[in-house]
């Protein structure tokens, strides 16, 4: 989370259609194939640089990520919520593995005070990572300047940076706009599999990534943004099943923002004899390493 990504957090663009998108009567069709990528097109050039501020500008609130990749039998699959309230802001963010309930970090970023917090499941403790579950460190000098730093929004991120991408490589990507029965709005993209590994919507090994061929690189990968008729987002959702080079893939990725969030949200700490404190870089960057390696990467 600390590396800064090259994703482009898309959202933004796809609320800005909604003046045009978003006014259909209930039930009444959209362009579709060709004519949705015209009918798109010029929005989204008039607001692709405004991208950034659409996110960091939303505040006060709380979200939601369901990620799960399946290649042949190795899976994964994983929650992530969080929450960002205040000014200065208070944030938390925390991670679940399904597929393992001991397998957890939480990462909480107070308003006030010099240090953030992390909280370690019992897998990570278990494996040396830390002698107790929860973890202080300073906080980044520069804070929170680009809002897909946030743990909250990276993965979304990256879905939307690839979005972009298949958009930018071919207009024709953009293959639905519809009104639902209930007045929202949904847009269907198609992005190449090729274009979801290259920005690591989901980090796959080596023994994954070399496995994957010109066909599989081909498979369209239908992306799903679902907006209400005021132009604020519903969910943002990739939802995929596939075959080539003699592998299956699967994989489903839904993003939504749950609701306002408030200082209730945020962890209680424990004492501070609870706490293992890492004074600077070099200790944070050896808890990392520990980290990395307890996770098998």
């Amino acid at each position: 989370m600390r590396k800064r990504p090259t994703a482009i957090f898309v959202l933004g663009a796809f609320l800005a259609l909604v003046s045009a998108c978003g006014q259909a009567k209930a039930g009444t069709p959209l362009p579709k194939g060709d004519d949705a990528a015209d009918y798109v097109g010029g929005k989204f050039e008039q607001v692709i640089g405004k991208l950034e501020d659409s996110i960091t500008d939303t505040r006060d609130v709380t979200n939601s990520l369901d990620a799960y990749f399946k290649f042949d039998d190795k899976w994964v699959h994983s929650t992530v919520t969080s929450a960002r309230t205040g000014s200065p802001e208070n944030r938390v963010v925390r991670h679940r593995s399904l597929k393992n309930p001991d397998e957890i970090i939480d990462t909480y970023t107070p308003a006030d005070g010099p240090v953030e917090y992390t909280y370690l499941g019992p897998m990570y403790v278990q494996k040396g990572v830390s002698p107790t579950a929860w973890v202080s460190m300073p906080k980044p000098e520069a804070g929170l300047v680009q809002p897909c730093v946030w743990g909250g929004v990276l993965t979304p991120c990256r879905m939307a940076d690839s979005t972009v991408d298949a958009y930018r490589a071919d207009k024709r990507a953009v293959r639905g706009a519809k009104s639902l029965g209930d007045g929202k709005t949904a847009l269907t993209v198609n992005v190449p599999f090729e274009v979801f590994v290259k920005n690591r919507v989901e980090i796959l090994p080596a023994s994954v990534t070399s496995l994957i061929g010109p066909e599989l690189n081909k498979a369209m990968v239908p992306t799903t943004i679902t907006l209400n008729p005021d132009g604020s987002l519903v969910s943002f959702a990739m939802d995929a099943k596939f075959g080539g080079d003699s592998h299956q893939v699967e994989l489903k990725y839904e993003f939504k923002f749950t609701g306002p969030a408030s200082l209730q949200d945020m962890p209680k700490l424990p004492d501070a004899a609870q706490i293992t404190v890492l004074p600077d870089r070099a200790a944070m960057d050896d808890f990392y390493r520990r980290l990395g390696d307890a996770q098998g990467n």
